[in-house]
């Protein structure tokens, strides 16, 4: 467009400019590595006048250094004088504490039947299977902390171990009350006969095949399958049935 003043763009090829120009170019280095899949979190100054990069790959974090001519770089932690590991604040911050975040979120608002108070200080979220003898042990060990009120466990159901796995996970998904249903399914040390549902809703089939698909992205492999987040609020991870020292970790203090 010609104005008296002369040409003028349009203001979607302006806008288009503008950001162009807010987006540097990555160094060949980071964006080599963009290439093979690492996923750039953050960037940060680092000591010797190094220009530090935090990326993820395949849920592991790390630390890439570039080299002052911009053509090379160093992946690895970064140590100073007294050999204190300078990497893993940066690993942290940029990639494990939002993992952690997202990850916690998504458990969130996955399907889970709930035992314990709603006020618990403190959430445990635990993958089961109605067939796992070791699910309804952990069940038994969590006790004591759920009836002091000091934890709440969320039980998201799966169904995996065996065919029909599934269809009792929703038997007692779609139970009256699934909070009570849980419950005396596991005192009954899996043994209670469970009322099959003439018909699976599609809300708990999505909710059953959801839950599965978490439990892989989070890397569960067996059941239980455990999550919590420590004093630091990291998000960590147990598999199978913890013995008595990772239980209090899980748990916290004994009541």
């Amino acid at each position: 467009m010609k104005t008296a003043a002369g040409w003028v763009l349009p203001l979607t090829l302006l806008a288009a400019a503008s950001v162009t120009a807010a987006e540097p170019t990555l160094p060949a280095p980071i964006a080599a590595l963009q290439k093979q899949g690492f996923e750039l979190k953050g960037e940060f100054k680092a000591p010797g006048d190094l220009q530090g990069y935090a990326m993820q790959y395949q849920g592991q974090g790390t630390t890439v250094y570039l080299t002052p001519d911009k053509q090379h770089a160093i992946m690895g932690n970064l140590v100073d004088a007294s050999g204190r590991n300078l990497s893993d604040e940066q690993v942290e911050k940029w990639v494990y504490a939002p993992m952690a975040k997202e990850m916690w979120q998504k458990l969130e608002k996955n399907r889970w039947i709930a035992a314990g108070k709603a006020d618990a200080p403190h959430i445990v979220y635990a993958f089961a299977d109605p067939y796992c003898p070791y699910c309804t042990q952990f069940w038994h060990q969590a006790q004591p902390w759920l009836a002091s009120g000091k934890v709440q466990l969320r039980v998201l159901m799966v169904g995996m171990l065996r065919p029909d796995s599934a269809q009792k996970a929703a038997a007692i998904m779609m139970a009256r009350d699934p909070v009570k249903t849980l419950a005396d399914y596991e005192n009954s040390q899996g043994k209670m006969a469970l009322t099959a549902p003439a018909a699976v809703t599609p809300q708990i089939t999505e909710a059953l095949k959801n839950n599965l698909a978490l439990m892989d992205e989070l890397g569960g492999s067996a059941t239980p399958s455990i999550y919590y987040l420590n004093k630091d609020g990291r998000l960590q991870q147990h598999q199978g049935l913890p013995d008595d020292e990772a239980l209090q970790a899980i748990m916290g203090d004994k009541p």
